[in-house]
């Protein structure tokens, strides 16, 4: 299989930048966080809605089976979509519940009520709490317990550094059957290795690397020190525990999302074998996805013909 382990979808950008600073939609792909103008998406997506439907021709387009929907405080919470999306594309996408972390005294009940709704993993955007509210709190604690004991995933975004390093440790000790999905590659270039990629180790935690591109950006494709993180990635804490992400619509800003998969696809760095973990593989057993009957394969592209 072939499944993207990190990517977005909105209906409606409405959010906010550590607790406080409003995200707010223009058109053609712009937003506005604070004062601030900037590309947020793609041009093309000209009413600022990342819809399942656009994206499920990209994945049909290059060949994707499945993707992982994770959530961001940036563009506002999207349960409701996504339930949604579940329904009209079964089989297709797993999908993360966003809670409201900010408010530590109800998260609990927040996640439950996301659970019996349908959600199978909870998101944890912890690079927003920074300052705010410590991931190791006893009320969260209570929320990873009760993930651990329902089989769920907790996707989490550390913040830049290594700094929420130890209270992730500290989680992951109380609750180590929690299956974890560590995001942006636990951030290599911005100093959360090896603190981030190290947390790995342990035996349900994962990485994904959904922003690699954009870690690698200035690089430009076919990014071959992002290739090199990979290398080591794999021989550090082994290839079964590394999964790709495009983090798409925001990184197709820059790239496409073609170029997000070949960059690993067309590499002589990696074996097939490790092409196929990284890909697909071990995505497929840490969300549980059902083997298709047959195999998705891109389209050819007319440029080629």
């Amino acid at each position: 299989m072939l499944i993207d382990a990190h990517m977005h979808l909105w209906n409606k950008v409405h959010g906010q930048v550590h607790g406080q600073i409003p995200v707010t939609p223009i058109s053609n792909g712009v937003i506005q966080i604070g004062e601030a103008r900037m590309l947020g998406m793609p041009a093309y997506l000209v009413d600022c809605q990342a819809k399942a439907d656009l994206f499920v021709a990209e994945m049909d387009a290059q060949g994707v089976d499945a993707a992982v929907v994770v959530q961001e405080y940036l563009d506002g919470e999207q349960n409701e979509y996504l339930l949604d999306v579940m329904n009209r594309h079964p089989g297709r996408f797993f999908v993360h519940g966003l809670p409201n972390w900010f408010e530590p005294d109800t998260v609990y009940e927040q996640v439950a009520t996301l659970l019996q709704r349908g959600f199978k993993g909870v998101k944890l955007p912890a690079h927003h709490l920074v300052g705010t509210i410590r991931l190791n709190d006893n009320r969260l604690m209570r929320v990873y317990e009760s993930l651990a004991l329902q089989n769920c995933v907790l996707a989490v975004d550390l913040s830049e550094g290594q700094d929420e390093v130890p209270a992730m440790e500290e989680i992951i000790e109380h609750n180590p059957t929690l299956r974890i999905a560590l995001g942006h590659f636990g951030m290599p270039t911005r100093g959360g290795w090896p603190g981030q990629l190290n947390l790995c180790r342990h035996e349900h935690v994962h990485l994904e690397t959904g922003g690699i591109i954009w870690l690698y950006r200035n690089e430009g494709y076919p990014f071959s020190s992002a290739i090199d993180a990979l290398r080591r990635a794999a021989d550090t804490v082994g290839i079964e525990k590394v999964m790709w992400g495009s983090d798409w619509p925001r990184t197709m800003v820059d790239f496409t999302y073609r170029q997000s998969i070949e960059f690993i696809r067309q590499s002589t760095r990696l074996s097939d074998a490790e092409k196929g973990a990284i890909l697909g593989d071990n995505a497929q057993r840490l969300y549980q996805f059902s083997v298709p009957e047959v195999a998705r394969i891109p389209l050819p592209v007319i440029t080629e013909g």
